[in-house]
């Protein structure tokens, strides 16, 4: 399997958007399950339009960086993937006050780190030397474990939790999907949602409450949520073509993306009494909500009627402020925690570079 590959490969309810021998930053980035951003990313990017007034804005690349992705914050600490002077795919951490690391697992071809807990626990997933991928997790101290689902051909770690648990999806032998959530302590559980056709898990909270996205056997994507005893929901947003969950907080709210029947996407919000809300950031012609934090505020990115991307910010009382990073071409805002957002901008010249926002 190829690194483009490898990283294609995770479904998602707009997988017919993805070209499998694209390896552009933004290709690479499409996390979560969220291929909704390949339709847009694979279209030309337009200039972004002025947004809200700017919050102080810190960029930054790690030294050497040609392409800076960010995938996550926690505590002030960014996570995400590099490409460095030889092309390779490195992860890094970058800490509150500012210093970079880099890292990599032993014998790692390609690492893209997916999330980061208040601890500076890191999980993701990285490609050895066939391109083939395997979960990681990387603690606050720079130790590297590396681990499989058993009888796993591919695994994908994609969320972490503050207690250090970790949820993902592994393809079988038979080039199916199935969930899985590995426990503080290394021990893994497998899971499908009933009469499923593949099963992707792709955040989890503090409880082990897992949610994510199945799709049957009609290519129907489904939202699901899982508590830490096994308890498995499955969940649609309401007349929806497809849903797919992106991220849950410690509260049980899960926010994601739904596609209408004319395909357009929105974003939602479920409440964890199983209550939806829809929401568009004014100007949206496609939603995509990222991240969630723990009073509800999420953030994500839109695409305007222009093909622009920009960054948002929904509070809980439903109010919006979008954003560009100064001087971007695109702004995809990815993780958020209480006092910062961090994400991605693609600048005039079509280079990627991370950047801090304040709320």
């Amino acid at each position: 399997m190829t690194n483009a590959e490898l990283i294609c490969e995770k479904p998602g309810f707009n997988h017919k958007y993805v070209q499998s021998n694209s390896a552009t930053p933004l290709a690479k980035s499409v996390r979560r399950g969220t291929q909704i951003a390949f339709c847009m990313a694979l279209a030309s990017v337009a200039l972004a339009a002025p947004a809200s007034a700017a919050k102080k804005f810190v960029t930054f690349d790690p030294p050497g960086s040609g392409h800076t992705v960010p995938t996550n914050i926690a505590a002030g600490a960014v996570t995400g993937w590099y490409e460095d002077s030889n092309f390779v795919d490195t992860g890094f951490v970058r800490a509150a006050d500012g210093t970079i690391t880099s890292f990599v697992p032993a014998g790692a071809s390609m690492t893209i780190p997916e999330s980061i807990n208040d601890k500076g626990a890191i999980a993701g997933y990285y490609g050895d030397t066939g391109g083939n991928p395997h979960g990681f997790l990387r603690t606050a101290d720079g130790t590297i474990t590396t681990f499989d689902v058993p009888k796993s051909i591919y695994t994908y770690a994609y969320g972490i939790s503050s207690a250090g648990a970790i949820a993902g999806s592994w393809w079988d032998v038979n080039g199916y999907y199935h969930g899985f959530v590995r426990n503080a302590r290394g021990k893994i559980a497998q899971f499908d949602v009933p009469d499923d056709y593949g099963t992707v898990a792709q955040s989890i909270n503090k409880h082990g409450t897992a949610t994510g996205f199945y799709y049957d056997f009609d290519s129907i994507y489904h939202g699901f949520v899982r508590t830490d005893d096994g308890t498995i929901t499955p969940f649609d947003y309401p007349q929806a073509s497809n849903t797919e969950a992106a991220s849950i907080n410690d509260m049980g709210v899960i926010t994601g993306a739904y596609e209408d029947g004319a395909y357009v996407n929105h974003g939602f919000v479920r409440a964890a009494d199983g209550t939806f809300t829809s929401f568009d950031p004014p100007g949206s012609v496609t939603t995509i909500p990222y991240g969630i934090d723990s009073k509800g505020t999420i953030t994500g990115v839109y695409m305007d009627s222009a093909n622009a991307h920009h960054g948002f910010l929904r509070s809980p009382d439903g109010t919006f402020k979008s954003f560009d990073a100064p001087g971007s071409s695109s702004t995809w805002a990815q993780g958020i925690d209480g006092k910062e957002i961090a994400g991605f901008y693609i600048d005039n010249s079509g280079t990627y570079h991370g950047f801090l926002r304040g709320r």
